[in-house]
């Protein structure tokens, strides 16, 4: 496995040229995530036209002409369940690579096993044991090691390959359109940011709350999202779900109160006492009529059952026609997802949302007739 290390313009460039008319590009990153709510990326590793190169984001280079490749509507890109790297292009170069190719997806969509790591499909398909133990090292220190830098080049290396086999069979199968559609739904589902007043409904356990409480959860869940964007910080590390649900629960009126919360750290008193207390005041302002309704859960809903069965049923016989199994075409979460949507949100709200992925391009051309009923 022979490959070069870009640390220059030039080199670069030269690289860039030399792709320019590759018709596949096998595509990874590294990054790092450790207290941040964006991936740190570290290192980008491209391999076409039988030349791999890993290139260092971390230096001064102008990757206008790489990202033209990364453009380029005529070069597919290839990655390995690609979601993460997706918020890493999205953040770092301000676009998503198009069109992708997800060899994992591509993968469950032929009924080979869900979620089958890269390892495993090398192993599988090439019969090559890889050596996995540099998956979690320091991505950021400079300069990187050599067992670095050959277990970063060896993960497009061996896609290609992958690839190549997996594209025969599921261009035989005519299904290469929908394993490209499936990258673009989860590259606009990282795009997308929940309106402010509903990020609450996302906490776990906020079913448990009153109209009252959920008034002050609204106010803290808004809060926590746009301070956890203005610091870099993962939202946990700003104030922690199940901290949010005590608080809103007890609503202390004082820094002294806040601290007698079960579960609440020091840390997180000194850090943001004074505006966890100030959206706590402002939850308890909120007028009666205006406070949110307790939520329900599914399960809460008398016909949840039947009606989940009753669509799970519908999508079954759907994957079976056209041979792709069912938990791919609809998970139980989708199911769900598409229930809840019909049940739970506003016309209102639905306005400001993504469709479920049951509603979006692939799926919705194979399923629309088998939920027409659901299709709000």
């Amino acid at each position: 496995m022979q490959y070069q290390v870009i640390h220059s313009q030039i080199e670069l460039n030269k690289f860039v040229s030399n792709i320019s008319q590759a018709q596949v590009v096998a595509l990874d990153t590294e990054f790092m995530r450790r207290r941040t709510l964006y991936p740190e990326v570290a290192l980008i590793q491209v391999f076409a036209a039988n030349q791999l190169a890993l290139i260092d984001p971390l230096l001064e280079l102008d990757f206008t002409v790489l990202w033209d490749v990364f453009k380029n509507p005529n070069i597919l890109k290839i990655l390995h369940s690609p979601s993460e790297d997706i918020e890493v292009f999205q953040k770092f170069a301000g676009f998503v690579p198009n069109p992708i190719f997800d060899t994992q997806f591509a993968l469950q969509v032929l009924g080979k096993g869900n979620c089958i790591g890269f390892a495993n499909m090398v192993k599988t398909i090439l019969e090559v044991e890889i050596d996995k133990s540099e998956s979690r090292t320091n991505w950021l220190q400079r300069p990187l090691t050599q067992k670095q830098l050959d277990y970063a080049a060896s993960d497009v290396f061996y896609l290609m390959p992958c690839f190549e086999h997996i594209y025969e069979l599921i261009k035989e199968r005519d299904l290469v359109d929908i394993v490209i559609k499936e990258s673009e739904l989860i590259a606009s589902k990282r795009a997308f940011s929940v309106p402010d007043d509903q990020v609450y409904l996302d906490i776990k356990n906020a079913w448990q709350l009153k109209s009252r409480d959920l008034a002050v959860l609204k106010e803290l869940a808004a809060w926590r999202r746009a301070k956890a964007h203005r610091k870099n910080l993962a939202l946990s590390f700003v104030l922690k779900e199940h901290t949010m649900v005590e608080i809103a629960k007890r609503r202390p009126t004082s820094l002294n109160g806040l601290r007698s919360v079960p579960g609440i750290e020091t840390m997180e008193v000194n850090r943001s006492g004074k505006e966890i207390v100030a959206c706590i005041e402002k939850g308890r302002l909120v007028s009666e009529p205006h406070c949110p309704k307790k939520l329900l859960r599914l399960i809460d809903y008398p016909e949840y059952k039947k009606a989940a069965k009753q669509l799970t049923a519908h999508i079954k016989q759907v994957a079976d026609d056209n041979e792709i199994p069912a938990d791919v075409l609809a998970s139980k979460k989708q199911i769900n997802q598409l229930i809840s949507w019909n049940w739970k949100k506003t016309a209102e709200e639905r306005a400001s949302l993504l469709k479920p992925d049951l509603l979006q391009p692939w799926r919705y051309e194979m399923v629309k007739l088998a939920i027409s009923e659901w299709d709000v």
